[in-house]
């Protein structure tokens, strides 16, 4: 049986990996030159099982129209919005809206934790199995909070992250500098963090490219630089992918290429739930190897990831809702450039920054489309978010799995297109 993948992003590459291991062989389109050069290159790096969380979450109706009102005042900012005439990203709001309960969020947040624990096993028996290296980190990573509502917040996430059996420490700040000693000159700034020992950082495209590389050596074909222009069907069957190099053929296909899904689908009459959130990240030198983080730290109050990738800090932060393109400048990454700075401000070289964005794939409830649509070979893997190198590798032994017609080793009944579409 052939498959042909749609994506060489991260998602994409593990769809092939765990399709290669039920023995289909397996073809991996992009219209990219390299493997994981869109939306995985600008990853943050954070591999958080134990904080796999959606967007949608009480509160977040009042903080959207706060953060939309700084960005418009041309202020700092952890959410820009951009109001555009496009029923898609209307009816993608009408839904994001509509999660924003304490019902729907614990819903979703349990939903979104199951399928991130087990895609952790998956990633670490990838690593161990083919012995990948790709910067990686497993001590632990920090969330860090500036104000004491921030902290009185971890306290209320921290009874949910008990009753998952996720471990977790509450500390103060000198107990976040005892974690992570770079952050002694910045921890007046702390009023404490939560310690997430499970968690992993990892440079993502590294992790990506050193797994194709891997596959092509087992047969799997990589069709790169090559653009879909659309999907055929006849009869409720896909037929073909019309490319830029003529029609292929396959017996089943995954749709795995992030936002480009939703135009591939639409005149399939698919209407994709998916929209893409631009977001921004910088990467900077590490100067001083003590003054830099050791592992991945999360800035609640700015909403910053930023994580140590060998010789080299990313921060990833502010989100962009209504915007296509993938532009960027120094002003756009003003926050993540604030939030490194503030907190380890002698261990990068902020005189070389280089600056990227790109467009997160967003479901209204935070979770990825998982499963078979209504055309009998044409499968889903996208939208992860901002999750996507925390859930790929679960999302794609899950996928595999369903199409072999063998039972999933968790329940992804709930993760299906159809709960949104």
């Amino acid at each position: 049986m052939h498959i042909i993948v749609l994506g060489a992003g991260i998602v994409g590459v593990t769809t092939a990996y765990f399709l290669h291991e039920k023995g289909y062989t397996v073809t991996v389109v992009d219209r990219q030159p390299d493997i994981a050069a869109e939306t995985s290159v600008g990853n943050a790096g954070h591999v958080c099982p134990s904080y796999a969380t959606p967007w949608a979450a009480p509160g977040m109706k009042g903080k959207s129209l706060k953060w939309s009102l700084q960005s418009w005042l041309g202020m700092e900012s952890a959410l820009k919005f951009t109001p555009r005439l496009d029923t898609h990203q209307w009816r993608w709001l009408r839904q994001f809206l509509s999660q924003c309960n304490a019902e729907r969020y614990a819903v979703n947040k349990a939903r979104m934790g199951r399928l991130a624990r087990y895609s952790h096993t998956q990633l670490k028996a990838i690593r161990e199995r083919l012995d990948i290296q790709y910067e990686q980190t497993s001590g632990g990573n920090l969330q860090l909070f500036r104000t004491q509502e921030g902290l009185d917040n971890a306290g209320l996430a921290a009874r949910v992250l008990a009753e998952a059996g996720v471990a977790y420490q509450l500390l103060d700040a000198a107990g976040c500098v005892a974690f992570d000693p770079a952050l002694r000159v910045a921890s007046d700034q702390l009023v404490g963090g939560m310690l997430l020992p499970q968690d992993e950082t990892g440079n993502c495209p590294l992790f990506a490219r050193a797994l194709g590389s891997w596959l092509q050596t087992q047969g799997v074909t990589f069709r790169m630089s090559t653009t879909v222009q659309g999907i055929e069907a006849a009869g409720g069957t896909i037929t073909g992918i019309r490319t830029d190099g003529g029609v292929l053929q396959a017996d089943a296909y995954v749709l795995a290429c992030a936002s480009a899904s939703v135009a591939l689908a639409k005149p399939l009459g698919l209407p994709l739930p998916i929209y893409p959130v631009k977001g921004y990240a910088i990467t900077v030198p590490v100067i001083d190897a003590d003054a830099a983080p050791r592992s991945g730290v999360m800035d609640e109050y700015y909403k910053v990831a930023i994580t140590r990738m060998g010789s080299h800090i990313r921060a990833a932060g502010t989100a962009e809702i209504g915007s296509w393109d993938t532009r960027v400048t120094a002003r756009d990454c003003a926050t993540a450039i604030k939030s490194l700075a503030s907190l380890y401000p002698h261990g990068a070289d902020m005189a070389k920054v280089s600056y990227w964005a790109g467009l997160r794939p967003m479901t209204p409830d935070g979770a990825p489309l998982i499963g078979a649509t209504r055309y009998a070979n044409l499968y889903l893997n996208a939208g992860h978010g901002s999750n996507g190198w925390t859930t790929a590798c679960g999302a794609s032994r899950l996928i595999a799995d369903i199409i072999a017609g063998t039972p999933t080793e968790i329940d992804s009944a709930d993760l299906g297109p159809q709960r949104l579409i």
